[in-house]
C-alpha cells in the first residue's frame, strides 16, 4: 500500500483547514493507511523578472520554517514528516495538498489535490498539475476539470466538530446581543450595529462557546465557517450573510447542509425547527467521514497503482 503524505499548515483550532487535513491524516492512520504530516510551506513561481523580490522572502521563511514548532492536535494521530529523505522512491507515495497550493512542491509522483474551496477563491490564482486526482470536500465546491487531471465523482469530506464545547449545557435562560464573525467575510458592508456586538474571530472554543450559550443571535460573514454551526449547537439562531449573487441553492445545494443555519435574515424559523436534525446529521458525518476516507483510500490506491 502506497504511503501518504499530507501537506498541511500547523493545527490550530480556529482554523477550519488546518483541522480537516489534520483529521484526514489521523483518519488514514486509524483505518490502516500510513500517513504522515508535512508542514506546509509558502511557495511561489519565480522568473527572472521577480527573483530578487522574490529570492530574500523565500530565504528568510524557509529559515523559519524549518525552526518554528509545528502544533499538532495531542487527540489525534499525525507524526509530523519534515524531510522527504526516506520518500527516494517516488512510486510509494502520495502527496495530499490543499488547492491552495502552488504547484507540487514536494515532487511527488502521485498528486492528490483537495478542494477545500473553490480554486483561486483565496488567492486569485492557482496552479494545478495534470494527472492529478481532485476530490471536492463536498456540495459547496464547484465542479472543477483541469486538463489532464480527474475529478472524483465521490466527495471527500471530513468533519471534526469539538462537540465537548459546543452543546446546550450551561446555556443561559435570557439569552441577549449578537455575536458574529468576519473571516473570510471581511470585504462584507456589516449588517448589524457593531457597538454591543462580539466578535469571535482569533478566540478559542471556550471562549466562543460561552459566548454563544448567552448571545441570541450569531451572524456570519463568512459563508461557509463551521461556527455557522457550532452557534446553532449552542442554540442560538444562527445567521449567514449570504455572498453577493450566490443563491441558497447555490450556497449549498442538499437541503441537509443548511439545517440549523438561515441563509440571510428571511430564514431564521425553518433554522431553528431544523436545528435537531443538524446534530444527528453531525453525529452521522462523523461516522461518514470515516466511510469517506476510506473510499479515498480505496480509490486512490487503485488509481495510483497503474501509475
Amino acid at each position: 500500500m502506497k504511503r501518504y503524505l499530507v501537506f498541511a499548515p500547523p493545527y490550530k483550532e480556529i482554523r477550519g483547514g488546518a483541522i480537516v487535513l489534520h483529521k484526514l491524516c489521523h483518519l488514514l492512520n486509524t483505518l490502516g493507511a500510513k500517513a504522515e504530516i508535512f508542514p506546509l510551506f509558502e511557495n511561489h513561481e519565480i522568473n527572472r523578472l521577480n527573483v530578487w523580490q522574490t529570492l530574500p522572502q523565500f530565504v528568510r521563511r524557509s529559515v523559519r520554517w524549518s525552526i518554528k514548532p509545528f502544533p499538532t492536535n495531542p487527540h489525534l494521530n499525525t507524526p509530523v514528516k519534515r524531510s522527504i529523505r526516506s520518500y527516494r522512491d517516488k512510486d510509494d507515495w502520495i502527496a495530499v495538498y490543499p488547492e491552495v497550493t502552488f504547484g507540487n512542491p514536494l515532487g511527488a509522483k502521485h498528486v492528490v489535490r483537495w478542494l477545500l474551496h473553490n480554486p483561486g477563491f483565496h488567492k486569485g490564482t492557482f496552479y494545478f498539475g495534470p494527472d492529478e486526482l481532485h476530490y471536492k470536500f463536498n456540495s459547496a465546491i464547484q465542479d472543477f476539470h483541469y486538463p489532464g487531471s480527474v475529478l472524483s465523482s465521490h466527495h471527500l469530506e471530513v468533519i471534526h466538530y469539538p462537540l465537548e464545547f459546543y452543546n446546550l449545557d450551561g446555556v443561559v435562560e435570557a439569552r441577549k446581543g449578537t455575536a458574529y464573525c468576519l473571516r473570510k467575510g471581511r470585504h462584507k458592508k456589516l449588517q448589524h450595529s457593531a457597538d454591543d456586538a462580539i466578535l469571535i474571530d482569533g478566540k478559542s472554543h471556550r471562549e466562543v462557546s460561552a459566548i454563544f450559550k448567552r448571545v441570541e443571535r450569531f451572524i456570519s460573514y463568512d459563508t461557509y465557517t463551521a461556527y455557522s454551526r457550532f452557534a446553532s449547537l449552542c442554540g442560538c439562531d444562527s445567521i449567514v450573510i449570504p455572498d453577493e449573487g450566490v443563491t441558497l441553492d447555490q450556497w449549498y445545494a442538499n437541503p441537509q447542509d443548511r439545517y440549523g443555519v438561515s441563509y440571510g435574515f428571511d430564514s431564521i424559523e425553518e433554522a431553528r425547527a431544523t436545528r435537531s436534525q443538524m446534530r444527528e446529521q453531525i453525529l452521522a458525518q462523523e461516522e461518514k467521514s470515516v466511510a469517506n476516507v476510506r473510499a479515498f483510500i480505496s480509490e486512490t490506491q487503485n488509481m495510483f497503482a497503474k501509475a
